[in-house]
């Protein structure tokens, strides 16, 4: 059975990620420990990441109360954050608010 490459479940027995949607891990061989692969992070500039999703940013970097961040967001969160729809972070710095996503997250 196939892995998927984002959260490293088996496709279609445990994965949840959106078609088209698995990404590698990012970074390397890095890997991010203290937020689950599907989590939203929210930068101070209203910007929302993956973990892992990008290179311009690493785990060490994501702290409060400069971040904040949805653990356990719903599904298809993140396809719809935008300025009409905003993501408040749940956790961290909670008056985290993301109205857009990082264009180098979406593309991996």
């Amino acid at each position: 059975m196939e892995r998927c490459t984002r959260c490293e479940l088996l496709v279609g027995a445990g994965c949840a990620c959106a078609p088209g949607e698995p990404r590698s891990p990012g970074q390397g061989d890095v890997r991010w420990v203290r937020f689950a692969p599907d989590a939203i992070l929210i930068s101070p500039t209203r910007l929302a990441h993956l973990p892992g999703g990008c290179a311009h940013m690493t785990e060490a970097d994501v702290t409060a109360p400069g971040w904040g961040w949805i653990s356990s967001p719903d599904r298809g969160l993140w396809e719809r954050i935008g300025p009409g729809h905003p993501a408040q972070a749940t956790g961290g710095n909670t008056r985290r608010v993301a109205s857009k996503r990082c264009k180098d997250c979406t593309t991996h």
